[in-house]
């Protein structure tokens, strides 16, 4: 059994009883397994594996300013915190609000989770404070044990992975580059030593293997990037209809405990009537608990908590099948697959990147066929110009809040190919750097904000993996379309062997 990873978490909350709340539920005598029994511990471990979970080094600092204090002595001392749990309402010194601002500026990668019973500040007043970003939760009181326990288990894993991802993408960057350089010699030294041609294409060969290797660590790496930055997103969508769910599981409780009094004298006043005896005490018993329990307003309201609930429950599966059907890591070939399904599904995981800056129009055809295709691939191609899309009408409409940009997802046959348009009302493509935007590492965003490889990966996997093609058509100030082309024909000539097998 490996070590577990050690989390250093921090609450920040005026409240001493908040504070032993959080250690006892995230105490490690809670959350590991208890011991084996040393006598039978080889045996059981080798047929049952035990789990390994996280572990959280929990501070406690009981205001804004210590909080600060806390974050800047962890980085100092090199041991940062993966995560901070952060009361909106703090009797003295900054609140929540200004506390989460000023350790965002020491420390930009803290994720925070707000905890509050209040609606001083609602979600939309949080973004526009500190704009659209996958490093911020709510959690509201009273507390779950479960709820507090899951959602440090998932932040502890997107954390986790986004170091490994950064970590892993940085060697590969440098391995790109030294690799590239690399090749740079050795095209010039073909050029001045063509006797020994032989041996100049053996060693670019080798060279090209090793590119498309990279090539494939670099996918995947990205793929963990994608997975680390929707995982917040993703989290919250699920979060809310999980929320109204509940509350409206909690009045069918509460609905159902006001109308058991009224069944209860129903049974006496049957006996009663068909007895032949009195009846006029035991009616007014039941007028009287009728009218506590205000039936008409359960019957109103109890058919439509059950709609809502179940339409939460459809909502939950739709993103967890679509999540399913996006990560699934396939086989390495190819299969059929249905694109509008592949649309669909990019669309549902990447929701949170492109809802509130853009209203999105889908124009699917029904009636598309099946191609072949490397879905995770291809998954991941659909998702990079998704999220192009929202960052481009991001930067003409900001957080959205003064009206939204539109991004059109429409698919087509046209003859032996099948295509899928992706449109968006962004900033444009300027003419200089259009011939630019397939290279590889070039990006026109900040430092941290973008590698560079998205597009160059993308057309690699359109043009090199499927013999696709992939174009775009781009004007300033109007938006721009890019077009995915993707072969029909080799799809349809493989059903007759199959059908024949």
């Amino acid at each position: 059994m490996s070590a577990a990873h050690l989390y250093r978490t921090l609450v920040i909350d005026d409240d001493v009883c908040i504070h032993k709340i959080f250690g006892s539920m995230l105490s490690p005598a809670l959350i590991q397994p208890p011991p084996v029994n040393p006598l039978g511990a080889a045996a059981a471990d080798a047929a049952h594996p035990r789990a390994t979970f996280p572990v959280f080094e929990i501070d406690s600092a009981f205001s804004g300013e210590q909080g600060l204090a806390y974050v800047q002595k962890a980085l100092a001392e090199k041991r940062p915190y993966a995560m901070a749990f952060v009361d909106m309402r703090m009797t003295t010194g900054w609140d929540g609000i200004q506390t989460i601002g000023e350790i965002w500026k020491e420390c930009s990668d803290l994720q925070i989770i707000i905890c509050t019973a209040h609606t001083d500040f609602t979600w939309h007043d949080i973004i526009k404070q500190f704009g659209h970003t996958d490093r911020l939760l709510v959690l509201k009181k009273p507390f779950e044990v479960m709820d507090v326990r899951q959602l440090a288990y998932a932040l502890a894993e997107k954390w986790n992975l986004f170091n490994q991802a950064r970590s892993h993408l940085q060697r590969l960057q440098k391995l790109v580059t030294r690799r590239t350089a690399k090749l740079r010699k050795t095209n010039l030294s073909l050029q001045h030593k063509i006797a020994q041609l032989k041996k100049a294409q053996e060693e670019q060969q080798q060279a090209e293997q090793q590119r498309r290797m990279m090539e494939m660590q670099l996918r995947q790496a990205q793929k963990l990037e994608s997975v680390g930055h929707l995982a917040a997103g993703i989290a919250h969508e699920i979060n809310t209809p999980t929320q109204y769910i509940g509350d409206n599981i909690r009045f069918l409780e509460k609905s159902f405990a006001r109308v058991i009094p009224l069944l209860r004298r129903q049974e006496p006043l049957l006996r009663a009537v068909k007895a032949g005896e009195p009846t006029a005490a035991l009616v007014a018993e039941v007028e009287q608990t009728l009218a506590q329990c205000d039936l008409e307003f359960l019957l109103a309201e109890t058919p439509r908590a059950i709609e809502q609930s179940l339409e939460g429950i459809h909502n939950v599966a739709r993103i967890v099948r679509a999540m399913r059907d996006f990560s699934h890591p396939g086989t390495g070939e190819k299969i059929e697959i249905d694109l509008n399904q592949a649309v669909e599904n990019t669309l549902v995981v990447a929701a949170n990147e492109w809802k509130y800056v853009a209203t999105l129009v889908k124009d699917l055809q029904p009636d598309l066929p099946h191609v072949l295709a490397l879905p995770g691939e291809l998954n991941q191609v659909i998702l990079n110009l998704v999220v192009n899309a929202a960052h481009a009408i991001a930067d003409v409409v900001g957080d959205g809040s003064g009206g939204k940009g539109t991004i059109t997802i429409s698919t087509r046959r046209c003859g032996d190919w099948a295509e899928i348009h992706v449109r968006d009302t962004g900033t444009g493509i300027p003419e200089e750097i259009r011939d630019k935007v397939f290279d590889p590492f070039f990006t026109t965003r900040p430092i941290g904000k973008g590698t560079g490889q998205g597009l160059a990966i993308a057309r690699s996997v359109i043009v090199g993996r499927h013999n696709g093609a992939l174009s775009f058509q781009t004007r300033v100030g109007i938006g721009t379309l890019f077009t995915i082309r993707l072969p029909i024909q080799a799809a349809h000539a493989d059903q007759p062997a199959r059908e024949a097998a």
